[in-house]
């Protein structure tokens, strides 16, 4: 924050508030300023079990929306930080909030909290890789139950139900994303979700899965074709999985982000898809199933070096094929010293 004179941060996000307090809980802020004493505000009747949780003393309670601005608006005040820089969770306030913030304190100048938070968010320990783990675990599960939920007559929302049914049984307390369920022409889209879509034979169906699992996430996508795979789906399905099984093995510390979206759209220009491959095959994953770095969104971020024990989605991206369909494999890797190392079990134990 010194470094980059930012005077306080206003932590909205219960990610970044969990990072820096250690309390679970979905509405609460965290006001951390560079010098003095943190102070979190929530709901009166949180105000013991945050300060327990947290560790911080300054709990400061509300019952109106009013009372929550007005705890906040004594804290700029109490810290003289009107005219000064500060950080908020931008990407997770809707941006009425952040417009009417803005036009309250129009000295004031404000950064996104991730520009603070995310280079110490990169490299995971080992405790956050086991919960990292446990998440992934949950989305092999909930893959596993789509996939079975699958044929002919069942629709994308009765196997999306099967999927997040298991994930919820295998510890997900919530979900980063929609579950994805998309089959036949839906396929090809690079946003899916789920629709009263019937699935048909001979469907390619994706299927991609988001449980977060003691506050930490997995971003997982499997293909399937609804009964037997025609010549060219196999191929597909066999081209893509190879080429994302290779760029895993292959990366290493010390890469730049955007290699990896180099390297994929090399291999599938050397294999003649290159016109139909949608680029954007890797973003963070952590306590977030979406997060830095995350290259589509910062152009910036592709010079970023990658480290030992950051934790990316490599997959993340669409080969549509409007004749044929669409095909995605993604996994949540942990980049080691040997390569990377995928936290979901293969495709083929499916």
């Amino acid at each position: 924050m010194k470094k980059k004179n930012v005077s306080a941060l206003q932590v909205t996000s219960r990610e970044n508030y969990y990072y820096l307090t250690g309390d679970v809980r979905n509405v609460a802020r965290l006001f951390l300023p560079q010098e003095g004493e943190p102070a979190i505000i929530v709901f009166e009747e949180e105000v013991e079990p945050a300060r327990e949780a947290s560790g911080i003393a300054d709990v400061r309670g509300w019952r109106t929306p009013a009372q929550l601005m007005q705890n906040f608006f004594q804290l700029v005040k109490e810290h003289e930080i009107a005219d000064k820089k500060v950080g908020f969770c931008v990407h997770s306030n809707p941006g009425f909030l952040v417009y009417k913030f803005l036009r309250s304190n129009p000295k004031m100048t404000v950064i996104e909290n991730e520009e603070v938070l995310m280079p110490l968010r990169y490299v995971k320990t080992e405790d956050e890789i086991t919960s990292m783990k446990g998440a992934a675990e949950a989305a092999d599960k909930g893959i596993e139950a789509a996939i079975s939920a699958i044929r002919p007559g069942a629709t994308e929302i009765e196997v999306g139900a099967e999927a997040e049914y298991a994930m919820r049984k295998a510890g997900a307390m919530r979900y980063g994303s929609s579950t994805f369920v998309d089959s036949g022409p839906h396929s090809i889209f690079l946003h899916g979700g789920t629709s009263h879509r019937r699935i048909e034979g001979g469907d390619l169906v994706v299927i991609d899965v988001h449980p977060v699992v003691d506050m930490y996430a997995s971003d997982c996508a499997r293909t399937v074709v609804c009964g037997q795979a025609s010549p060219e789906q196999r191929q597909l399905l066999d081209l893509y999985r190879q080429i994302q099984q290779q760029l895993i093995q292959q990366i290493r510390p010390g890469w730049k982000v955007g290699q990896v979206t180099r390297a994929f759209t090399e291999a599938f220009n050397a294999k003649g898809y290159g016109a139909q491959w949608i680029p954007g095959p890797v973003h963070g994953v952590g306590l977030e199933f979406e997060e830095w770095p995350h290259p589509s969104h910062y152009f910036g971020h592709t010079e970023l070096q990658i480290a030992e024990n950051w934790t990316l989605a490599i997959g993340h991206s669409i080969l549509p094929v409007k004749t044929v369909g669409g095909v995605k494999f993604e996994d949540t890797i942990q980049v080691t010293g040997e390569g990377g190392r995928s936290l979901n079990r293969p495709h083929l134990d499916f």
